[in-house]
């Protein structure tokens, strides 16, 4: 994994959206993090850090959380949540600057909100991957993941494995 070749992908996918915060590079050393930009809390082993400060935003969009995830001291996933009222604007943003994505849908199902479909649209460049997911965690906000191909092959395993019937829960 090359942090010039994500940095420059990262670069591409921010744009020029305004009062937006610097994005870490994957590859980056935890040592190197901006403290006064982000919260931290962890072991040495796997650390998570949240932005806090300032009302965020990302691709021009408001922003609701960003977090950082170490391993061993390299920043190996980044995720953006957003509102999920904003996942069709950021999805065409992103098509239109790098084409039609992969398209990795998945059925799920969260208490009262029944069974529906999970939009996860997915473009790799330079060994790296970005994922857009309609729903993370809650049915009110999306993910943007930047993340490896070892990274994103493990979620898509793990998801699979919590599927029941072809859906798996929220």
């Amino acid at each position: 994994m090359s942090p010039r070749h994500c940095a420059g992908f990262l670069f591409l996918l921010a744009g020029a959206a305004s009062g937006a915060q610097d994005i870490e590079a994957l590859g980056s050393r935890l040592s190197a993090l901006d403290r006064g930009l982000y919260t931290c809390a962890g072991t040495s082993m796997n650390t998570q850090c949240r932005a806090y400060g300032k009302p965020l935003e990302y691709l021009g969009l408001p922003v609701l959380r960003v977090t950082l995830e170490y391993r061993s001291e390299l920043l190996n996933r980044t995720t953006v949540l957003f509102d999920e009222a904003r996942f069709a604007q950021i999805e065409g943003s992103l098509t239109a600057r790098f084409g039609a994505p992969e398209i990795h849908d998945e059925q799920l199902r969260s208490g009262m909100a029944g069974a529906f479909v999970n939009r996860v649209r997915v473009w790799r460049r330079d060994g790296n991957v970005a994922m857009l997911e309609q729903y993370s965690g809650k049915i009110t906000s999306s993910a943007l993941r930047y993340l490896t191909q070892d990274d994103f092959r493990e979620i898509m395993r793990a998801r699979d494995a919590e599927r029941i019937r072809g859906t798996r829960d929220l």
